[in-house]
C-alpha cells in the first residue's frame, strides 16, 4: 500500500463511523492543508492528526510488518489504534 492509497481509503470512508480494534467510535477526515488522514473520537468529538510524516511511518512500517496491532506502530504514530481501524476497512 502506497500513501495515495492510504489517502484513497481516508477519502472512502470519510465522514463515516468506524470502530478501533477495542470497539471505540471515531470519524475520519482528510486534512486539505497537511493532505494526511485525521481522526475524530466519538468520546471526545475533537479531531486529531499528527502530521503527514507520522502516516507515512505508520505505513511504512505496515508494508513492513503487515501487522493490524495498534502497539506494534506505538514509536510511529499516537493514531495507530485509528490506523488500524481504518486499515481493517480493505477486507469489507
Amino acid at each position: 500500500m502506497d500513501y495515495e492509497d492510504l489517502m484513497d481509503l481516508a477519502r472512502r470512508y470519510e465522514g463515516k463511523e468506524l470502530e478501533t480494534v477495542t470497539g471505540k467510535k471515531f470519524t475520519v477526515g482528510v486534512s486539505p492543508a497537511e493532505y494526511c488522514p485525521f481522526f475524530t473520537p466519538a468520546s471526545s468529538g475533537w479531531g486529531q492528526t499528527d502530521g503527514r510524516k507520522a502516516a507515512e511511518r505508520f505505513l511504512a512500517k505496515y508494508n513492513e510488518i503487515g501487522s493490524l496491532r495498534p502497539s506494534d506502530y506505538k514509536r510511529e504514530t499516537r493514531n495507530a489504534s485509528y490506523y488500524v481501524g481504518l486499515l481493517a476497512m480493505l477486507d469489507r
